[in-house]
């Protein structure tokens, strides 16, 4: 098997979920008069690898629970190396450990430096990382996936960064979190909407219960995580600048009219890049914003 494969089997493209959050938490922790370079590399390696690490074993466990199959709507739009045999699963189970191990030794030496508050969250970070579709707990087949993707990407990898960064457990964080945490939820909302009725075929059952059901709910979670951003910005919690993500309504609505006449194939790729797009902008809208400080 070639190095390649091993690659995809990570699904690296999803990467930039976390990327954004830690970098948000980063940024707020320049802003609060506390950064330091080596700790936020370490945080960043980590959570990238306790991210990869998840998205393996929810793979590993989606195959061995039968969910995933060669006409899964997962396996029509993307490579799938562990259902297609590319790996076997004594070698994919294997890696998947290692790079759990890495990951925990990431977190145990910040725990080091700053205390025992970074094993906390990293504690909670692992078990909705694993058991989305891991035994015996299983949390996908129980409508929890939409609440723990938003935990993960917003409150505690953003908090919890914070934290590793500042040495402080901070509401800040965690609220100017919301808008990146929702768009990560949604992004698994768009797939849970595009696959509703194989969903229901298999036995998982998520939080859309129908395609006009989950419609609502992805166009209602959409204009929250909207007006949270001006919430935010109206509180001083974000910088004005951060409103330049604002520009991305005209590509969110773009989506919704898609999903309208048929949700696609590519329903969560879409509302992936979407998230891409108003994570980077928030980001440049912060820096913007702190330089500014800076220089006036």
């Amino acid at each position: 098997m070639s190095f390649k494969t091993w690659i995809l089997a990570t699904r690296p493209w999803s990467l930039v979920m976390t990327f954004v959050s830690v970098s948000l938490a980063g940024i707020l922790a320049y802003g609060s008069g506390s950064f330091n370079v080596f700790l936020f590399l370490g945080t960043m390696v980590g959570l990238m690898l306790a991210h990869l690490a998840s998205n393996m074993a929810n793979d590993y466990y989606d195959v061995k629970h039968g969910v995933d199959k060669t006409d899964s709507p997962t396996s029509q739009y993307r490579p799938h190396p562990l259902l297609t045999g590319e790996i076997s699963k004594g070698n994919f189970k294997t890696v998947v450990i290692g790079m759990y191990v890495v990951a925990l030794a990431f977190a145990l030496a910040l725990a080091w430096v700053r205390g025992l508050t970074v094993l906390m969250f990293t504690a909670l970070g692992l078990f909705f990382g694993l058991f989305y579709t891991a035994d015996p707990v299983v949390y996908k087949k129980h409508s929890l996936g939409e609440l723990a993707v938003f935990m993960v990407w917003g409150p505690l990898m953003v908090g919890g960064s914070y934290y590793v960064l500042t040495g402080t457990v901070d509401y800040l964080p965690m609220l100017v979190s919301t808008p990146i945490g929702l768009l990560v939820a949604l992004v698994l909302l768009a797939n849970n909407l595009r696959d509703v009725e194989y969903d229901r075929e298999v036995g998982v059952k998520t939080i859309v219960q129908s395609k006009a059901q989950g419609l609502t709910l992805y166009k209602g979670l959409m204009i929250v995580i909207y007006a949270s951003t001006i919430a935010l910005v109206a509180a001083r919690l974000l910088s004005p600048l951060s409103l330049v993500t604002l520009y991305t309504i005209r590509e969110a609505k773009g989506i919704v009219d898609v999903f309208e006449e048929e949700v696609p194939p590519v329903a969560d790729p879409m509302t992936a890049g979407l998230a891409l797009h108003f994570g980077l902008l928030l980001l440049a809208g912060e820096i913007a914003g702190s330089l500014l400080a800076f220089l006036f």
